[in-house]
Formats: C-alpha cells, structure tokens, sequence
C-alpha cells in the first residue's frame, strides 16, 4: 500500500495505516486505511495512531477530531496474523497491550475531544478505540462484536474503557459471549452516544462537530473527572506478567 501522507501541521510525514486530514485549522480527521484487511490493528497501526494523537496534541488551535474509516468496515479488532505472532512470544503480547493502553490514554488526554464516526462493523479493539473517543455516532447497520477476548493473545487494555462506556455487566456480558449488536444496541448500552441512518451519519456528525467548533473551548474533561485509581487501572491494561 502506498504511503498516506499527513496534511497540515507535520505535512512531510508519512504514515501506511492512515490518512491524516489537518489543514492547519480547528478540526482533524484521523482515517484507519486499510480497508482491504477491515482496518484491522495491528503493530504499525496501533504505532501509527499513538504517533497521530500525540502531534495533534501539540496544536493549540485544535477543536475537534474525528476518528473514521475508509471501506465498509470501521475496524475487525487485531490482525488475525499479528495475534498469532503475539501468541507466540509472551513478551510481544505484552508490549502491545501496553502500547494500546498508552494509545487509549492519550486520546482521552488530548485537549480536543475526539468524535468517533462508526460506518461499519466494529469490532474488539476497534471498540476499544470507539470507548475511548468522547463522542461516538455510529451507522445504523454498523454491528459490534467483543470476539477477540475469547482468543489466544488477546489485547486486554481496552476492556476498562469499554466497561467505563458501557457499564461493567454489559461490558462483561459481551466479553463472556461474543454476541454481536446492533448499533441501537450498542446505543443502549452507551457504547455509542447515536445511532443513525447510513446516509445521514456524514450530515450527523457535521453537526456535532460544528457545535464543539462553535462552543471554541478545550476539552471538559481535560483534568479527568475520574480518580488517580481508575487512571492507573487504564494506564497498566496489560495482561499480567
């Protein structure tokens, strides 16, 4: 696949996984583009988006970030054959899980809040990123599934932002079952905030957008209402040694 490069700000670098939309302006698009693979996570990915989220941060004029997908699907969770070389080395499995709580950590550190756009089905970790994003719209059609946990060298580190999203026992239920839900049904669990038609969700999303730009301030939540506790329990999201 041919290199995406970013725009904006830090315009000569380069990414393979995504496409960075950023003009210099108020709002940034961050594009999972692997389309072909589901935009499944994988190592470069998951360094990829940790490097994103981090640049973003240093822009002062930013108001808002959109998190979205190109191709049908959101994101199928981990690579099929990146988690087989995970479970194959113990301490790899590790490293990652921890880079993805790292990853969770900074997307709800960054001053702008973060407006996940879900055309697709989403799945695993890719929930995992939707639980971290402030806001969350997801297409009607979209259906969400938590099969990953059920597998060898499963990353972990999202499970305690998809609990603070969803509810423990929610989150718990669809861990121990891999039942797949519906968008309303992820709705009603409060994994996302809306679930809309297809062709609407561009519109949708403009709007929320439109008010996080016009309200021109940082982040709410920016200190974290939540306890130093709960921050450690995200931040050491790997599985034990």
């Amino acid at each position: 696949m041919a290199a995406s490069r970013r725009a904006g700000h830090e315009g000569h670098m380069n990414y393979r996984t995504l496409e960075i939309d950023h003009g210099g302006g108020m709002l940034a698009t961050i594009w999972l583009n692997r389309p072909g693979h589901g935009n499944a996570l994988d190592a470069v990915m998951l360094e990829e988006l940790a490097a994103a989220f981090a640049g973003l941060a240093n822009l002062a004029q930013l108001r808002a970030v959109v998190l979205a997908a190109r191709g049908p699907q959101f994101c199928v969770g981990s690579a099929l054959d990146w988690r087989g070389e995970l479970a194959a080395s113990p301490p790899a499995w590790r490293r990652a899980d921890a880079d993805l709580a790292g990853l969770l950590q900074t997307m709800q550190a960054l001053p702008a809040p973060v407006v996940a756009r879900v055309q697709g089905d989403c799945q695993g970790a890719g929930a995992g990123l939707v639980a971290a994003c402030d806001i969350a719209l997801a297409a009607g059609h979209a259906g969400f599934c938590l099969p990953e946990a059920q597998a060898d060298a499963a990353l972990t580190a999202y499970i305690p932002w998809l609990e603070q999203a969803a509810g423990a026992r929610a989150a718990r239920r669809y861990l121990l079952t891999a039942e797949r839900l519906s968008a309303f049904e992820a709705k009603q669990i409060g994994l996302v905030h809306e679930a809309v038609a297809a062709d609407a969700l561009h519109e949708r999303t403009d709007a929320i957008v439109a008010a996080l730009l016009q309200a021109n301030n940082k982040k709410v939540f920016g200190e974290r209402i939540w306890n130093t506790a709960d921050k450690m329990d995200k931040a050491t999201g790997s599985p034990a040694a």
